[in-house]
């Protein structure tokens, strides 16, 4: 894991709020020298130090939230993001099942004996487009399966808790 880039962001927000600071104390300290050299008013007002270094203190801490926000955004959705993108072994599930009912995109069926007890009794699951169907790594389609079939059916659940078919297999 590499040095965060948001700490080199911060960095260089404070280097430029001090850099402001000392420029405008030098050009205030040059502005009140001339002023008392000359001993005249012909020098415009200038703003006190300690304001411009309060007024640009609350600019930078607001930049920094602003900055803070966004690149903490950026980095939790991408972690969000990776994290989608790998699955455990306690994320997929496997059970055997007999076909008792198919519709045009669902699919009712009843777990065998053989399954953990989570996984007998019936189930309706929606069958998408997305979903893979095969019989000895062939391709088939949802009308395929008829009452009685015996198939393996593989879910999958996301980080969101979302749990959904990822395969159905003809054992036949």
């Amino acid at each position: 894991m590499g040095f965060p880039s948001f700490f080199l962001i911060v960095l260089a927000v404070v280097a430029l709020l001090v850099t402001t600071v000392v420029v405008y104390f030098e050009v205030y300290k040059r502005n009140i020298n001339k002023a008392l050299e000359t001993n005249a008013n012909t020098h415009g007002p200038m703003t006190p130090p300690y304001k411009v270094a309060i007024v640009l203190t609350i600019v930078v801490l607001i930049v920094g939230l602003l900055i803070s926000y966004f690149v903490g955004y950026k980095v939790a959705y991408d972690k969000y993001e990776e994290s989608l993108s790998h699955t455990s072994t306690f994320d997929i599930q496997t059970f055997y099942a007999e076909v008792k009912e198919v519709g045009d995109n669902t699919i009712l069926v009843e777990g065998i004996s053989l399954n953990d007890e989570s996984y007998q009794g019936e189930f309706r699951y929606d069958v998408s487009e997305g979903t893979k169907l095969e019989l000895r790594n062939t391709p088939i389609s949802l009308s395929d399966l008829v009452e009685g079939d015996l198939v393996s059916i593989i879910l999958v659940t996301d980080r969101g808790g979302i749990t959904d078919i990822f395969k159905i297999q003809l054992v036949k």
